[in-house]
């Protein structure tokens, strides 16, 4: 009996973190970069994202020097034939804009208006 309960557990926990892995990336940023009113280094990310309200979901950004962030973005579900980031430079600040994985694209707000780009 104690053998089956193990086994259910152990099946249990890692079916756990499979589900929490498809809902996580790594990323490398190649400069500094903002994300919403957040500063995140140049270097390796792990993004990992809730399960999607509608369009709506909180990214969470794990950097190299461990720092954590939270981010609020909208979700395009759907294939992506590139993973990665985009950026732009608004008035000599470079803003995270999109986050490309292999299933999803999400969207940050950046508050930049189109006439300082």
């Amino acid at each position: 009996m104690r053998r089956i309960l193990g086994v259910a557990l152990l099946l249990m926990f890692s079916s756990v973190g499979l589900i929490a892995a498809k809902n996580s990336q790594t990323f490398y940023l190649s400069s500094d970069v903002r994300a919403g009113h957040d500063q995140l280094p140049r270097g390796i990310c792990e993004v990992t994202w809730s399960t999607p309200s509608g369009s709506l979901v909180q990214l969470t950004i794990k950097t190299e020097d461990k720092k954590t962030v939270t981010i609020p973005a909208r979700m395009v579900e759907g294939k992506q034939d590139r993973t990665g980031v985009i950026t732009s430079i608004v008035n000599g600040v470079t803003y995270l804009d999109e986050l490309h994985t292999k299933n999803a694209k999400f969207i940050f707000q950046n508050n930049t208006t189109e006439a300082s780009k």
